[in-house]
Formats: C-alpha cells, structure tokens, sequence
C-alpha cells in the first residue's frame, strides 16, 4: 500500500470513529501536524512506536493491527507474494486456476462451507451452506441487481434477515462474531471505493437495519480477537442445539486474500445434522460473486 492509500486508509479509520484531526492526535498522543502529514501521504518514515501509537487510538483488534502494520509496510497485495520467476512455481497469479482449485476444493467439503474475498462477498457455496441457510433461489438469483447482493452482511443484516431467522437464541454474539470477521479482513481496504460502495449500502437502514448498531459495537467491545476462529453455540429455529466452529483457511493472491470458511461439529448432534444436510443436498458447489473485479452501478 502506498502511502497516499495509507493515508487514505487511516482518514477513513478516523471518520468512521467520527473524530477530528486534532483528536485523532490527541488520542494516539502525537502532533496533529504529523497526522495531517501521514493523511496526505507526505510521510514516508513510520516509526514503530507511531504505529503503535496510531493502532492503539484506532481500537484496533489483535487481528485487525496485524492487517494495520501490514498496510503501513508500503507493499500491496502483488509484493506481498512470491514473484514469478524461471526458478519457480506459483499460482497466485493465475486467477481462473487459483479460483477453480479452491472451488473444487469447496465442493468436495463433507461440512458446510462457502469462499469469500477480503470484502466478505461470497465467491462460492457449496450446497451444504446454501442449504443450512435455506437461502432462497431467488435472492441468489438477483443477487447481481442488489447492492451488495452477493456479501455475508447481506444474509445477517439485510432485511431480509435470512441469517437472523435461523439462530433462535444467542444473536448478539452471532452477529458481534460476523461484523468482526468482516471488520478484520476489510480493515486494509476500508478506503478503497468498492468498500466506500458497500457501506453505503450497509448503512441504509430501512434495507440493513441492524447492520450500523453492530457495526459501531465492535469498535467498542472489550472483547478482543486474537484467532481466526469462533465458536458458535445457539439453538437453530429448525435443527435445534447447535455447537460448531467457523474457521477459515487463508490463500494469499495477488488480488488479496481468500477464505475458505468452514463449519465444524463440535458434538455428535450438530455431525449429525451436517451429515444430513450432505447426504440430502449432494457435494457440489455455485459460484456467486464475481472475483477479482468488483463492478459497482
């Protein structure tokens, strides 16, 4: 990441607390000539306790200071991977084999389990998610009308509230788990204008009415994330105690990063109806949103 962007990126980390110049400054315990500086991309020297300073006035998570510190090194997501050479072999360049692997991949899961990009939007499902979920054929099906019609935040918050229907107890912590995923794996592309696009539209709260509430939670939780991992217990409207774990493995592109999230029984019931929703719906996964190009009307 430049440091224009960087400085894009920390501007935009401060609005969204709704702070000025001068308490940004405050808070991280600087001038407010330097963040004024780092925010026109004049600064080209960050010095570690700077940074340290800057995420600590951010609230930043564990997991959000990695991608923070990752930002400020002044590489983008093409250096951040192994270069193409004679001498070696890598696909992380190639899009249509990375994609196709990992969806193939997908496909094969004995679990439920779907491919998002670092903006939370759904590459792909396999057919155990989509049924899970019960998400309906036609919201798959004019997803590529809606703004953000493809994203996870879409399935939890939108008014349609397809996710919130299906976990009868414990949604304060199921939503706090979902915001926070994708507050972590965006923080690097929070000024980016497709991100600027999706906020839009997650903010409009007649179509996400609860997205902002939770959105603003988080910033403030004292809870923190130092894993890529939560583990999730609620009673389903329909399959009754569920216990499992949402992880996700990461593969690292020249367009960002993949994760191929998956959910794991923790006990014999929760198996069991996975198991079910296998032997019902078949292997096999649908491709969802378009990768890496991001259209916006």
């Amino acid at each position: 990441m430049k440091r224009k962007e960087f400085g894009e990126l920390i501007a935009t980390l401060r609005q969204d607390l709704g702070w000025t110049q001068f308490q940004f400054a405050e808070y991280a315990e600087v001038d407010e000539a330097v963040v004024s500086q780092i925010e026109r991309g004049v600064k080209k020297y960050f010095e570690p306790d700077l940074l340290f300073h800057l995420a600590n006035a951010l609230q930043l998570t564990t997991l959000e200071r990695r991608e923070f510190f990752l930002a400020a090194s002044g590489l983008d997501d093409t250096q951040l991977v192994r270069q193409l050479s004679a001498q070696t072999a890598t696909d992380v360049f190639n899009v249509r084999k990375l994609l196709d692997k990992l969806v193939s991949l997908l496909g094969q899961m004995q679990f439920p389990a779907f491919l998002t990009d670092v903006y939370s939007d759904v590459i792909a499902a396999n057919n155990s998610i989509l049924a899970f979920f019960k998400i309906p054929a036609t919201m798959i099906e004019n997803a590529n009308r809606v703004p953000g019609g493809y994203n996870s935040m879409r399935l939890i918050f939108g008014r349609e509230l397809v996710g919130r229907t299906h976990v009868a107890d414990n949604w304060d912590h199921y939503a706090l788990d979902t915001i926070r995923a994708f507050r972590e794996t965006s923080l690097r592309y929070r000024a980016k204008p497709y991100f600027k696009y999706l906020m839009k539209t997650f903010r409009n709260q007649t179509e996400y009415p609860f997205f902002e509430r939770y959105w603003r939670i988080i910033s403030s939780t004292e809870e923190d994330k130092e894993i890529n991992m939560d583990s999730l217990h609620y009673r389903h409207n329909e399959f009754g105690e569920l216990n499992y774990i949402s992880t996700s493995t990461i593969s690292m592109t020249s367009f960002g990063e993949l994760f191929l999230n998956q959910y794991l029984p923790l006990d014999a019931h929760t198996g069991q109806i996975f198991g079910q929703l296998l032997h019902e719906m078949g292997e096999g996964a649908v491709r969802l949103a378009p990768w890496p190009v991001k259209p916006m009307p």
